[in-house]
């Protein structure tokens, strides 16, 4: 092909002589078979160890495996062949690119203008940003080398920090050597589909398809983009139209499984997942991909067991491993071993690599350890990082009510419903409870009546407004507690299948109003709280005590004898 003559002419003959095994291991990387592609880059390295661009594709197609390091490492030794390799400038670029969200880091630095982590952060990105601009700039410089081109546009278009315009730029100039040219069309595609430009982004696609009806990357583009606007059932039917055409690509069982796990079709989704990890020769980074969608599918246990199974044949370090892992052990409440594996995990990642979730999984390992304060430090680092993510608010709200810090949980849960414009029915509870033992209860009825109305049948906030409202009326003269507490009752009892559930809220909602009904000398209601509450398992002492008020409430003497 020409577009393969281009590629390696910049190198000279040898790279010539080894293109066609370079687009071989190319292929094997798009398929995502990542190991099977790094053994072909070994082999071709040691035939021409001077050749710098194979370099390059050795060091992209170990980004794809999320190995971003070992590519540092492969890229830095193509530049020590050949220091101005134009593609090697821009696999630089792309590291550069994907370590630090900008956009992020700027939005976390000026929430909390004074966490000098967050500055130092910011920092980074800006400097990581514009050196790898530099890096491109110097790339494409008076380049007629139309893949120098592609590459470096890909770098800008499917990275973190993104820049479509300055991406179509250089695809214009690529177009202008090319017009025909599916790379190209494919990432004009990429760009409007990241611009959320459907329209243009699916009629590059189908001119990418014009010049190509069996090009199953465009057919799974178009697949992609239904995906990215919810059309799960197109999208299913377009990686299915790619399948029917290249039965072995895996790219289209991964993303079939994926539309699959959105549908609610889980058996489906597990299917098309065998079949890509089978694809994808079963790698190392395949089946961290298949333990990931198990997380997603919230199949935590199998997670865990396939992590480990991967453990022993692969590098128990990668950090997609570890972190997946993490959130597993979280999810089947192994808290110890979660800990532990976030630790591992930190130890090898360094902080500003470190994602808003890394964080919060690990605060939340920390708060079910009981160690809130720890565990909250985790979670404003994670809130830091992504502000968005104002859910955070409501785990460290709870986890101060936690450490008795009622003030704290009701700054944090105020903040969270004024950025949201409204609360959950959970909001309003954590905030009742938080006013509630900080004795503001006033307060504390107004939120738990919010509660109440957002989600009438929840039980538990039917307990809380009735004690909350029990302590306004500490005498019970008024019995202002009386009617949450039967709606309590009314709500256990019809619920007969979880009776345990409701026992401890039993025991007191009969205890009031048996109370309610003696100051009012009404002995028959009280008699009939206090022998529903005899049924239930209380200790020996309160037993003692309602068989008691029983005893005097039918006229017998302590002994059970008729007065």
């Amino acid at each position: 092909m020409k577009k393969t003559i281009f590629i390696y002419l910049i190198s000279g003959t040898t790279a010539i002589c080894s293109a066609q095994s370079i687009q071989e291991a190319r292929k094997l990387t798009e398929n995502e078979q990542f190991e099977a592609a790094t053994n072909t880059y070994k082999a071709l390295i040691e035939k021409a160890p001077t050749d710098a661009s194979v370099y390059y594709y050795y060091g992209d197609n170990l980004i794809g495996a999320d190995n971003p390091d070992s590519a540092n490492m492969i890229f830095s030794k193509g530049i020590a062949i050949e220091s101005n390799n134009p593609l090697l400038k821009i696999g630089k670029a792309k590291l550069l690119l994907d370590e630090i969200s900008l956009r992020e880091a700027k939005s976390s630095s000026e929430k909390d203008g004074s966490n000098p982590e967050l500055k130092i952060r910011y920092e980074k990105a800006i400097d990581n940003v514009k050196n790898a601009n530099l890096l491109v700039d110097e790339a494409v410089l008076n380049t007629k080398s139309i893949q120098v081109l592609i590459e470096a546009a890909e770098a800008l278009v499917h990275y973190r920090n993104k820049d479509t315009d300055k991406a179509k730029s250089l695809l214009e100039k690529a177009s202008a050597i090319d017009q025909k040219n599916i790379e190209v069309l494919l990432l004009f595609g990429d760009i409007y589909a990241e611009l959320n430009n459907g329209t243009l982004a699916a009629d590059y696609y189908n001119r990418a398809l014009e010049l190509d009806k069996t090009s199953s990357r465009a057919i799974v583009s178009k697949g992609r983009l239904y995906k990215r606007s919810t059309n799960y059932e197109s999208a299913v039917q377009e990686f299915e139209n790619a399948i029917k055409i290249e039965p072995g690509y895996a790219p289209a069982h991964r993303e079939l499984g994926e539309s699959y796990i959105k549908l609610g079709q889980l058996e489906k989704a597990k299917e098309e997942y065998k079949k890509y990890l089978e694809l994808s020769k079963n790698n190392c980074g395949a089946r961290i991909r298949y333990a990931s969608f198990l997380f997603l599918s919230k199949n935590y246990t199998d997670a865990i067991s396939e992590l480990n199974q991967v453990q022993q044949r692969c590098d128990s370090n990668n950090l997609s491993l570890l972190r997946i892992q993490t959130y597993c052990y979280y999810e089947t409440r192994e808290f110890e071993k979660g800990i532990q594996t976030v630790n591992h995990l930190f130890v090898m990642l360094p902080q500003e690599k470190r994602t808003a979730t890394d964080y919060e999984y690990y605060g939340k390992l920390l708060i079910k350890s009981k160690k809130d304060s720890l565990g909250i430090e985790q979670l404003q680092k994670a809130f830091a990082i992504d502000p968005t993510r104002i859910d955070l608010l409501s785990d460290m709200a709870d986890a101060w009510i936690n450490l008795k810090q009622y003030n704290n949980s009701i700054l944090l849960l105020n903040q969270k419903m004024k950025l949201a414009k409204d609360g959950k029915v959970t909001d309003y509870y954590s905030l009742a409870r938080a006013y509630y033992y900080s004795g503001r209860l006033t307060e504390a009825d107004s939120a738990s009546l919010k509660s109440n109305e957002m989600n009438p049948k929840w039980a538990s906030a039917w307990m809380l407004r009735s004690q909350i409202n029990a302590n306004i009326d500490s005498s019970s003269q008024e019995g202002r507690a009386k009617p949450f507490y039967e709606k309590f009752i009314e709500i256990a009892v019809a619920d007969s299948a979880n009776p345990a559930k409701y026992q401890k809220g039993l025991i007191e909602s009969y205890g009031y109003l048996a109370y309610y009904y003696i100051l009012k000398k009404d002995n028959a209601n009280a008699l009939v709280f206090l022998k529903k509450k005899m049924e239930l398992p209380l200790d020996v002492d309160d037993k003692k005590n309602v068989q008691q008020a029983i005893d005097q409430l039918e006229g017998r003497g302590p002994k059970g004898n008729k007065k």
